[in-house]
């Protein structure tokens, strides 16, 4: 019996990091019109739908009630949380726009007879997107090229208070854009011109009421005291629906909406910005 096989209902949070580029964690939807993206929404900053998404993570919870969030002298409270993923070496979460679910590799467990209401996930700091689109106007990748298709880089880079965001994440070209995964570290949720933020939060994720807190901790597991002690991300999630958990519960499904996976915004100028938003899993009990 594969109890939970697929559970990865914490994606959704991953990793709300272009805050920094949008100011605006919930900017509006991209319009797309046979395939074709607005110039004119892009630079005013616009959620979109990656190709690919990809983060790391290492434990997840079901809890009946909101955790409490960690300090810089404590961990995060989960007395009201069950444990039901855990790979203490990390396991590679891909998401697809057409995934239905995700089989993480590491040990799964069913959580108590019970109704849950938040989720909790420790993960990495550092996560993937893949992405190619066509636009309506010519841009400038801030890599590199010009052209109305514009796509990720192969590459990496990182998004901090110290130094800003990574300015190689874009490729445009006259012809079609073949996007390769650029992998980002983040250190601050915030924009260089802001104080040093190690909580963001988002709300309404995709139209639901479901919200969301980014949480940047320490090697410990305590909330970040500066930048430089950055070494994982937690999350917490506000479910838009509770999920009952039965004894004759055999199985948790999951059906994805990648809508707010990706931030596309101005890099300055005609430049396109392509980076990572939140996205959502949503999760029901069999």
């Amino acid at each position: 019996m594969k109890i939970l096989k697929g559970l990865s209902f914490l994606l959704f949070f991953c990793v709300i990091s272009e805050i920094s580029n949008i100011n605006n964690a919930e900017a509006a939807a991209c319009t797309v019109t046979d395939g074709v993206y607005s110039e004119a929404e892009i630079k005013s900053g616009c959620e979109a739908t990656p190709d690919l998404y990809e983060i790391v993570i290492y434990k997840m919870y079901l809890c009946t009630s909101a955790p409490t969030i960690p300090t810089t002298s404590a961990t995060v409270v989960l007395t009201n949380c069950s444990q039901v993923f855990n790979n203490a070496s990390g396991a590679t979460a891909s998401v697809s726009g057409t995934d239905t679910g995700i089989d993480l590799s590491g040990t799964y467990t069913k959580p108590p007879a019970g109704t849950y209401t938040h989720g909790y996930a420790m993960m990495d700091n550092t996560f993937g997107i893949t992405a190619s689109i066509k636009i309506d106007g010519s841009m400038d990748g801030v890599s590199s090229g010009s052209g109305v298709f514009c796509g990720t880089v192969a590459g990496s880079g990182n998004h901090t208070k110290a130094s800003g965001s990574h300015t190689n994440n874009s490729v445009c070209s006259s012809t079609a854009v073949t996007g390769g995964k650029f992998t980002e570290t983040l250190t601050h949720f915030g924009g260089s011109g802001d104080d040093w933020t190690r909580i963001a939060t988002a709300n309404n994720i995709n139209g639901t009421t479901a919200s969301v807190q980014g949480i940047l901790v320490d090697s410990n597991g305590h909330l970040a005291a500066e930048e430089g002690e950055v070494d994982k991300l937690e999350g917490l999630v506000t479910f838009a629906d509770s999920i009952t958990v039965t004894a004759a519960t055999t199985s948790l499904t999951m059906s994805f909406n990648l809508g707010e996976g990706m931030s596309l915004n101005s890099g300055g100028a005609d430049k396109i910005h392509m980076g990572s938003g939140p996205f959502q899993a949503i999760m029901s009990a069999n």
